[in-house]
């Protein structure tokens, strides 16, 4: 039912050019697929897309159109768009959004400035209402040791217009690193008073594979516990979430085809399925669309993808 509601948008959109899905055709005979998913965090970051595959395939950007399939309801074409803008080795260097909730539609900017390295030092995030910046230092080992939260007011009384006020420092976080031992794993996390609130201990495998990360709360005893499983690739198949404070325990599965592209997530709690995430392929393994079905109020949202190339 889901693809027979996407199979209605296909006419609205463009294919890729012939020149381009041959070169692309070439190009997968890798092991980049463009889905990053070797952290199990696909579609819950801010950018999931393969940079290896974004490199060998010269995508300059990737653009997102969201319609909405509603019960009982025709499918509607959504204002909502977004923007990921690569440079020329697929890392992500911009990002642009137009979001909209009811009658209200919002527009963001986010800008990143990245080290020689390539490890984002300055990430820009600007709105109507202000710019919010969050500024990031590394140690030797490339570990994130502080992140600082700041952000300027939008002091223009004129829609549209931008005046940036003064900067203010909002929150400071440090962390430090320790060994726990063969395969164990610990960060802590310090507050804007250098005071410790929080551990995340992560335990690995043999082979290097996370097993668990545990993070707890120093003034709430709260403790969540991510566990990981893997398919017999080294894929992750599920990763189950435990909170020790009653709340109901989360279960993340993924679905991969024989080259390990992502086909579909699925969402439980408590063992019950709420929601859903399938994704479809253009026959050169370019991301072509994403089906989100929400199974508590059943509606299926849509994403359509269309791409610009580096010559």
């Amino acid at each position: 039912m889901k693809k027979l509601i996407f199979n209605l948008l296909r006419s609205s959109y463009p294919a890729v050019s012939l020149f381009f899905a041959l070169f692309i055709l070439l190009s997968v005979g890798g092991h980049a697929q463009i889905i990053d998913n070797r952290l199990g965090n696909a579609f819950s970051e801010e950018m999931y897309f393969n940079q290896e595959f974004l490199w060998q395939n010269k995508i300059k950007s990737i653009s997102g159109q969201l319609s909405v399939k509603r019960p009982n309801r025709p499918i509607q074409k959504l204002p909502d768009i977004f923007v990921f803008r690569f440079n020329e080795v697929g890392l992500l260097k911009a990002m642009d959004k137009v979001s909209s909730v009811l009658h209200l539609v919002d527009s963001l900017r986010v800008e990143f400035k990245r080290n020689d390295l390539g490890e984002v030092e300055i990430r820009k995030e600007t709105n109507p209402r202000g710019i919010l910046t969050t500024a990031m230092l590394y140690d030797d080992q490339g570990r994130v040791n502080r992140i600082d939260f700041s952000k300027a007011e939008n002091r223009s009384l004129e829609p549209g217009t931008l005046d940036r006020g003064t900067p203010i420092l909002v929150n400071s976080e440090s962390y430090e690193y320790f060994s726990g031992g063969d395969h164990i794993s610990r960060r802590r996390a310090l507050n804007n008073y250098g005071l410790f609130y929080s551990e995340k201990t992560t335990m690995r495998d043999s082979m290097g594979y996370i097993v668990t990360e545990t993070e707890e709360l120093v003034m709430s005893g709260r403790s969540v516990t991510r566990s990981y499983t893997y398919n017999d690739h080294g894929w992750i198949d599920e990763i189950m979430v435990k909170d020790n404070q009653s709340n109901p325990s989360k279960s993340d599965q993924f679905y991969y085809d024989t080259l390990g592209n992502l086909h579909k997530v699925e969402y439980y709690q408590e063992n019950e399925l709420i929601r859903e995430i399938e994704v479809l392929y253009t026959e050169t393994m370019l991301l072509e669309a994403l089906i989100d079905h929400d199974l508590q109020n059943h509606d299926i949202l849509i994403t359509k993808f269309s791409y610009e190339f580096y010559p």
